[in-house]
């Protein structure tokens, strides 16, 4: 399947901004086997073009008494969904066995989620720690913290075992 996704609003301005979910393409592929002496392996590849985010505002951030208020950066509003995360896709893939019985059935299945180990893209975090922990205050204006950005991402291969039954 496929989808082709806009989603917007307007602003006070009238100007049409993204949402989180303008993602702008979405396509999802499955593929089943069944094989003799009842194995069936399938496989799912989906992929979703990337999503918006705001940046954050780092001048407003740096300010101590600003940052110590929420404990962490302050987004620039001004900049709403302004920048985009690189596209996801994922390939998942299956293997069941299935054993029938008079009145019920008995089940293994192998799955691998990720299988390539795509490794996705998050907004990046924002800190007023240093490498080592340390609350890092700007020596040449006590006032501001010296703040750093941490890269963040997420995905790993998830293999997964499992038994079926049904009566």
């Amino acid at each position: 399947s496929y989808t082709f996704v806009r989603s917007e609003f307007e602003d006070a301005n009238q100007k049409l901004i993204p949402t989180a979910w303008d993602n702008r393409h979405i396509f999802n592929m499955t593929l089943m086997k069944s094989l003799p002496r009842n194995w069936d392996i399938g496989i799912k590849w989906r992929y979703a073009g990337g999503a918006p985010y705001t940046p954050y505002d780092i001048e407003k951030s740096q300010i101590i008494r600003n940052w110590d208020i929420q404990s962490k950066g302050f987004l620039d509003y001004s900049k709403f969904n302004s920048l985009r995360l690189r596209a996801f896709h994922q390939l998942d893939i299956r293997v069941d066995k299935t054993f029938y019985f008079n009145k019920w059935e008995l089940g293994f299945y192998f799955d691998v989620q990720n299988a390539y180990n795509f490794k996705s893209e998050n907004p990046d975090y924002l800190t007023h720690l240093d490498e080592n922990g340390a609350v890092n205050i700007d020596p040449e204006n006590p006032d501001k913290y010296i703040l750093r950005t941490i890269k963040s991402g997420s995905g790993t291969v998830l293999p997964t075992i499992g038994i079926k039954v049904a009566f």
